[in-house]
């Protein structure tokens, strides 16, 4: 399996059009050869095109250097793009690729939708040193849609990337506009072909002060949806990152729910933050046995060569890919599982029709600082709660988890409130960023206590877990003394007159 970024721009020549001197183009000195390439797709899809609304594009091509399989997943900027070979046999679309976007089938059969054939002019953009630094490719499409017998046809030019820099594509725009030559409103080509076929895209209304207050819930809701199902696909490619981003838009799915319950029905809802507890617990080990891990290996590292240095390195090796390989079968199974499953379906549900109540029609201004004020309360109960804890671990991350609230529900009216709600959002997010890397040495200290009665236990010397358990009380002791000026910072008067 091969994997890359994939960095484009597409263009609508007129029939006519000619290519502008792309030596123009910085960091472009020459052109390679043209060459002519023929080459055939098919597409998959699940009846209702499920992948193609989602901007994911799963492909069987034929003809070319890259000829194989091709899955397609949008990643913030550009796509990634996964490729496997063709094999012998029925032209059916690799496991292992389906796999990837099971968050976005949900189990749906797929099937070849339709087939785009190009005949392709590639020309190599080169540097002064002769490499590619991209390629501009000048297609003459046709394509056909299973069950019509209509093609359709264009042409089109695409500028990938290769091995330039990002900034060449903005200055290609300018080129080609210059030209005459605009950047095409259909960027990819099956949706030349089954563009038609796809529902209107949910355009969430404006939100502001005086518009109903349902709106900005509504578009948190909706950005958020989306974040972790984008993040369905880097979990399963075995991305470390995918675990810990689909782990923060669980929170702030339930933070909004709960900040922001009286414009929903609860009964609703409710149900729907338990789920989003589980998802979020059920991928904690698979968060810890990465980050902690990486963190012990660092203080390892620290250390003075002793006798059981070596033993030491060994036994973090073992228990940690162990402790790996369960957290990632526990994952395989949360993210194959009819539970959840229903959970995406029932989060698509409360996007596209939320349960209002009647408070969700009331403006903005009227009810959503009213309730994060109620955070905001929340969290300085708790800090004075903190104060005389015979706890203090316990309590110190309770705090990390009400200032975690109050940051999300901030985050959710910056499209209203702007710089006001961005100030008291970068305020709390110092806070909880600095509290969780106190509680990371909670987590820490509990399996330097684990590994030490291991290492015990097979008649190893526990010493230098002892020293690392130490190492991380003194860096908790270390947060704690300088976390009150970042709560100074969250708790000042202004925010308290802003949310009124």
């Amino acid at each position: 399996m091969r994997e890359h970024r994939e960095l484009e721009r597409t263009y609508a020549p007129g029939a006519g059009a000619s290519l502008p001197d792309l030596t123009a183009l910085p960091g472009v000195t020459a052109l390679g050869e043209p060459e002519v390439i023929e080459l055939s797709a098919a597409y998959y899809d699940t009846d209702d095109l499920a992948l193609l609304r989602a901007g994911v594009t799963l492909r069987r091509r034929t003809g070319g250097a890259d000829e194989g399989w091709h899955l397609k997943i949008p990643a913030g900027v550009g796509r990634d793009e996964i490729q496997l070979p063709l094999a012998s046999g029925p032209a059916a679309p690799p496991a292992e690729l389906l796999g990837l976007v099971r968050g976005r089938t949900r189990g749906a059969p797929v099937a070849e939708v339709a087939t785009v054939c190009t005949r392709r002019i590639e020309v190599p953009l080169l540097d002064a040193e002769g490499t590619v630094v991209a390629e501009l490719a000048d297609d003459e499409v046709t394509g056909q849609a299973h069950g019509r017998e209509q093609q359709v046809a264009w042409r089109e030019w695409e500028l990938e990337l290769v091995d330039g820099d990002p900034a060449l594509l903005g200055a290609a725009d300018d080129l080609l506009h210059d030209a005459g030559v605009p950047s095409s409103d259909i960027p990819r080509k099956i949706l030349h072909v089954l563009g038609d076929r796809l529902p209107e895209p949910r355009r969430l209304a404006a939100v502001g002060p005086d518009k109903p207050a349902g709106r900005v819930l509504q578009r948190r809701l909706a950005e958020q949806v989306e974040e972790l199902v984008r993040r369905d696909s880097e979990i399963r490619r075995g991305r470390p990152e995918g675990v810990h981003q689909a782990r923060v838009a669980c929170r702030r799915l339930r933070a909004a729910l709960a900040t922001y319950r009286p414009l929903v029905h609860r009964e609703v809802t409710d149900p729907l933050r338990e789920e989003l507890k589980w998802l979020g617990q059920a991928l904690a080990d698979a968060r810890d046995a990465h980050v902690v891990r990486r963190r012990l290996e660092v203080l390892l590292d620290e250390e003075p060569p002793e006798p059981g240095s070596a033993a030491a390195h060994a036994r973090l090796a073992a228990s940690y890919d162990e402790r790996r390989q369960g957290a990632d079968r526990r994952v395989d199974e949360v993210l194959s599982s009819d539970r959840y499953f229903d959970l995406l379906d029932a989060l698509d549900r409360l996007v596209e029709d939320p349960p209002w109540t009647a408070e969700a029609v009331r403006p903005a201004r009227e009810l959503l600082r009213r309730r994060m004020r109620r955070d905001w309360k929340r969290l300085r109960r708790q800090v004075a709660v903190e104060v005389d804890a015979v706890e203090h671990d316990p309590a110190m991350h309770q705090v990390r988890k009400d200032a975690k609230r109050l940051r999300y529900a901030a985050e959710a009216l910056e499209p209203v409130w702007g710089k006001d709600a961005g100030r008291l959002t970068r305020a709390a997010k110092k806070l909880t960023s600095h509290l969780g890397d106190r509680q990371d040495t909670v987590v820490s200290r509990q399996h330097l206590r684990q590994l030490a009665e291991e290492a015990e236990a097979a008649g190893e010397s526990s010493f230098v877990w002892g020293r690392l358990h130490a190492h991380e009380e003194a860096r908790a002791a270390d947060l704690d003394r300088r976390w009150p000026g970042l709560w100074s910072a969250v708790s000042r008067k202004r925010y308290r007159a802003w949310l009124g």
